[in-house]
């Protein structure tokens, strides 16, 4: 079920807006055609690998097309058996992180809430969407939610020196907007 509804919330961002390209929509047959979901899962991948790759290059609206690839496979895998649904969330896991990741580059921070609340949402205490969905609210200025991220992420990992760094940042500009509120 989990399964289920991880894909039906990678859709709906998929499907949201306009997140796909005209050409994206020429896939999903040729994806349902595919007959066997490990094909559907390494389509997938080396997508996720080559917008790695742009990432590391830089090319962050080339990593993203390929990322959005990689899900509009993901978005229409059948899968029965339990050890293929778990490779699909750890696939699909990955390459919404990395999305976000790019979009944060890109400072396209509502759309990086929206992916790591799709993450957070079947995995609570995944610590790079908290970091990134921190992020993500300190670049739009909410720092109360950018805190309250930080501090779920360092309950996780108490000695990740990241985390450490960005909950003090935060808690201080807090301090500073309360403190120019009292005045």
């Amino acid at each position: 079920k989990n399964y289920l509804n991880f894909q039906e919330d990678l859709k709906g961002f998929l499907f949201d807006g306009s997140n796909l390209e005209n050409e994206d929509y020429d896939l999903f047959g040729f994806v349902l055609s595919l007959e066997n979901p490990k094909d559907v899962l390494n389509y997938s991948r080396n997508f996720k690998d080559e917008g790695n790759s742009s990432f590391k290059k830089g090319d962050f609206d080339g990593a993203l097309e390929k990322y959005s690839l990689s899900c509009v496979f993901l978005s229409y895998l059948a899968l029965q058996e339990e050890e293929a649904r778990t490779s699909f969330s750890q696939l699909a896991s990955s390459v919404v992180l990395n999305m976000a990741a790019s979009m944060l580059k890109k400072k396209e921070f509502n759309n990086v809430g929206q992916l790591c609340s799709i993450i957070l949402g079947h995995h609570p205490n995944n610590v790079k969407a908290l970091l990134r969905r921190a992020n993500a609210s300190m670049g739009v200025g909410e720092y109360e939610l950018a805190c309250w991220d930080l501090r779920v992420a360092h309950e996780v990992e108490p000695f990740n020196q990241e985390i450490v760094r960005k909950l003090k940042e935060v808690e201080q500009v807090l301090y500073s907007i309360s403190d120019n509120n009292h005045e």
